[in-house]
C-alpha cells in the first residue's frame, strides 16, 4: 500500500506543471489510465501461475521420464562423432605450420648481415673522434709549453755558471 501511495504523490506534480495550458482534457485522460493499469497487471499474474505449475509439469514427468532418458543418450554419442573430426583437421594445420618454420629461419640469417653492415658503420665513426682529438692546435700548445720549460732551465744553468767563474 506504500508504493502505490508514492505513485500517486509522484503524478500530482506532473499535473501542477500541466495545468497552466488546459485543465480539462488532462485530468479525464489520467482517471482512464489508472483504471487500465490496475485491472491488467493483476489479470495477468494470477493466470500464468496456474497454468505452468499445476497442470502441464506434473503430469509430462511422471509419464515420459524413460524417453527423456534415452533421447539424452543418443544426443551424447553424436556429440562426440563431432569431437573426432574437428581433431582431424587440425593435424592438417599443424603440418602447414611446419613448412612455415623453415622459411623464417631464412630470414633470420638475413637479419644477422645486416646488423654486421651497423657495426662497421659505427667504427667510422669512432675514427672520426680520434682525429677531432688529434688537432694541431692542441699538439703545439703542448710542444710550445715543453720548450719554453728547457729553455728557463738552461737559461738558469747558464746564469749560476756564469756567477760561479765570476766568484772565482
Amino acid at each position: 500500500m506504500k508504493k502505490t501511495k508514492k505513485k500517486t504523490k509522484k503524478k500530482k506534480k506532473k499535473k501542477k506543471t500541466k495545468k497552466k495550458k488546459k485543465k480539462k482534457k488532462k485530468t479525464k485522460k489520467k482517471k482512464t489510465k489508472k483504471k487500465k493499469k490496475k485491472k491488467t497487471k493483476k489479470k495477468k499474474k494470477k493466470t500464468k501461475k496456474k497454468k505452468k505449475k499445476k497442470k502441464t509439469k506434473k503430469k509430462k514427468t511422471k509419464k515420459n521420464k524413460k524417453e527423456k532418458t534415452k533421447k539424452k543418450k543418443t544426443m551424447k554419442k553424436k556429440k562426440t562423432k563431432k569431437k573426432t573430426k574437428k581433431k582431424k583437421n587440425k593435424k592438417k594445420t599443424k603440418k602447414k605450420k611446419k613448412k612455415k618454420k623453415t622459411k623464417k629461419k631464412k630470414t633470420k640469417k638475413k637479419k644477422k648481415t645486416k646488423k654486421k653492415k651497423k657495426k662497421t658503420k659505427k667504427k667510422k665513426k669512432t675514427k672520426k673522434k680520434t682525429k677531432k682529438k688529434k688537432k694541431k692546435k692542441t699538439t703545439k700548445k703542448k710542444i710550445m709549453k715543453k720548450t719554453m720549460k728547457k729553455k728557463k732551465k738552461k737559461t738558469m744553468k747558464n746564469k749560476k755558471t756564469m756567477e760561479k767563474k765570476t766568484m772565482k
